[in-house]
């Protein structure tokens, strides 16, 4: 039977190497701590990306926005557009040239948005003054669909190959007089796509079935022939009844929709929006002030406006205008998307006579205030607008064409910070008895870098001030934080010179040395050698009684189950019963042998959490 005198208790520190690691800071911000893993949270940030399992520099509306031409010699440009029209993953750019008579794309090469490759998909499309992209005969590729009023022609090009090397032409309609706007939707509900135009000498806003769904057979069917000036075409559901209705802008109509009454595209309800809407060229639709129904947005060059109709009670039937800009000059193309990436929707604009190309903030999500932001002021003859991401960085770029100019440009609008910085959780690691090392694994492009800052204290709740900034992957943290203080606290600095490339950081990793305690009682009478631990399974903390009937060196090995160990203590023991303490072990199974002379013994344990 142990026995156990009273004595005075020998402490003796025996210490090993522990690690604590962040690699995902997806959790989000608010959990100050203590924590005894970061776990994917942190404590604060400013103007940091948490997305993903990386840290990158939050992205900033531009002062200057970044330029980047096209093609500069577009003869007469009206309209451009984007999308992938090579099948390889990256935005290229597509416009119509009205002087030039020319539909064309443009390769975007290296994916970048900086080299270029001009394809031309139709040099002879007389007065091509709209295009756009969809899949026509549902091959799985991208084909393009023109509009040209000097020829009164609706017409698509199938991409034959898929690469768009190589195009044949197909006829939808070359008798739709003054054809001025072209889009293409599935507006029978059939599975295929249609095409629909807007032609302003016969006052028409028709849609084409694609009879065979293949795009070669075509029936006219017309949905407004008195729309007085028809200037732009668009389809979508207005009435949140599951199929596709029509919208439109007229010179001298102002801005309806058509209800797709039967569902199948041959009845139509002719529904105004806004009938003295002055010079209404440009209509687009979305949901603009987030209430999840689907709103208008116009471009009117007499009532030189922006503006935007809210779809008060989500059926279409009641509208309420909500002007953007009222002096904007000759307005000409509208179109909107969420242009600073934080979730709602921005509205673009295109002033002909100002020579601008504008987007303004929907500043607090719901469309009634906005904050204007010039992307170009002196863009002559301004005539179309359009938002893609044309450098694949994640923004949202904008596209503007000058007729003029005979230009197609793009500009860069969001930019990363210039820096940024995150504070941790704060870390409980238990036991520390000294600091080792910090190291960092992160990717910095020229003209970026990664600074960390360090605190620890033994008060959670008085943490102290920061270190010096380092700028090392590996930094050695002896002479920065404290020797036997168990709560740490790291701070990482993101800075870029270059607004188009931010440094990004993956993991972070922190080592120290954990000291445990050997408890020494020196009873009379103990006659025998043992090994026991106090509580198997254990939590967290482990401790163990080491039995010696007289002064002996004990060795102790704590392995893992892989057979690695963790833990080596070997040291003289006065004769007695001794304890010793594994402090902060991760949950899992353990062996811990222990050796004096003759003597071995080894007792299996579970640790759990």
């Amino acid at each position: 039977m142990r026995t156990i005198l009273a004595a005075a208790l020998i402490l003796t520190s025996v210490s090993f190497s522990d690690t604590a690691t962040q690699t995902d800071w997806s959790g989000g911000c608010g959990v100050l701590g203590p924590v005894t893993d970061w776990g994917n949270n942190y404590y604060s940030a400013d103007h940091i990306s948490d997305a993903g399992s990386l840290l990158c520099l939050a992205s900033d509306i531009l002062t200057t926005p970044v330029e980047h031409i096209v093609d500069g010699y577009f003869y007469g440009v009206r309209s451009v557009y984007a999308a992938d029209v090579d099948g390889d993953d990256d935005t290229d750019v597509l416009g119509a040239a009205r002087y030039g008579d020319d539909i064309t794309w443009w390769e975007n090469t290296d994916g970048t948005g900086t080299v270029w490759t001009v394809h031309t998909v139709d040099g002879d499309f007389n007065g091509a003054t709209s295009v756009y992209t969809a899949d026509v005969d549902g091959d799985s590729d991208v084909d393009v669909l023109g509009a040209a009023d000097m020829a009164d022609d609706i017409a698509w090009w199938e991409n034959t190959d898929g690469s768009g090397t190589a195009w044949t032409k197909h006829t939808v309609d070359d008798d739709f007089n003054g054809a001025a706007s072209v889009y293409s939707a599935d507006v029978d509900g059939d599975g295929d796509r249609d095409v629909l135009g807007a032609g302003y000498i016969d006052n028409e806003i028709s849609w084409w079935e694609n009879t065979d769904g293949t795009g070669t057979v075509w029936t006219k069917h017309n949905v407004s022939g008195l729309f007085s000036g028809a200037r732009s075409v668009f389809a979508t559901d207005l009435n949140g009844d599951g199929d596709m209705d029509v919208l439109g802008a007229a010179a001298f109509g102002g801005i309806s929709w058509w209800e797709n009454t039967d569902g199948a595209g041959t009845v139509w309800t002719e529904r105004t929006v806004d009938g003295s809407f002055e010079g209404a060229v440009s209509v687009y639709a979305t949901d603009v002030d987030g209430d999840g129904v689907t709103d208008v947005v116009g471009a009117g060059y007499m009532a030189n406006e922006i503006a935007w109709w809210e779809n008060t009670d989500g059926t279409g039937t009641v509208w309420t205008k909500h002007t953007v800009n009222d002096h904007f000059r000759s307005a000409y193309s509208t179109f909107a998307a969420d242009v600073d990436g934080d979730g709602d929707t921005d509205v673009l604009g295109a002033a002909r006579y100002g020579d601008d190309i504008t987007w303004w903030e929907n500043t607090d999500g719901t469309g009634t205030s906005w904050i204007e932001h010039t992307v170009d002021g002196a863009f002559d003859y301004a005539i179309a607008v359009y938002a893609a991401d044309v450098d694949g960085n994640g923004d949202t770029d904008v596209l503007g064409a000058s007729q003029n100019e005979d230009d197609i440009r793009w500009w860069d609008v969001m930019g990363y910070s210039a820096a940024g910085s995150l504070e941790s959780s704060i870390l409980d690691a238990n036991t520390v008895d000294f600091w080792e090392l910090f190291i960092s694994n992160e990717q910095k492009p020229i003209g970026t870098s990664v600074g960390f800052q360090f605190r620890s204290s033994q008060d959670s709740a008085s943490m102290g001030v920061w270190s010096d900034t380092v700028f090392n992957t590996v930094t050695d943290l002896s002479g920065i934080l404290a020797d036997s203080t168990d709560f740490v606290q790291y701070r990482v600095i993101l800075q870029t010179a270059d607004p188009a490339v931010t440094p990004e950081l993956f993991d972070v990793a922190v080592s120290y040395t954990s000291y445990l305690s050997i408890g020494d009682t020196n009873p009379e009478g103990v006659t025998y050698w043992d090994l026991e631990s106090v509580a198997n399974p254990s939590f967290g903390n482990l401790s163990i009684h080491v039995s010696v009937p007289q002064s002996a060196i004990v060795d102790l090995l704590l392995y893992d189950v892989t057979g690695r160990i963790i833990f080596r203590y070997s040291q003289e023991l006065p004769g007695g019963e001794h304890s010793v303490y594994f402090n902060n072990l991760h949950e899992g199974v353990y062996f811990c042998t222990m050796r004096a002379g003759d003597f071995t013994a080894t007792e299996r344990i579970v640790v759990l959490k």
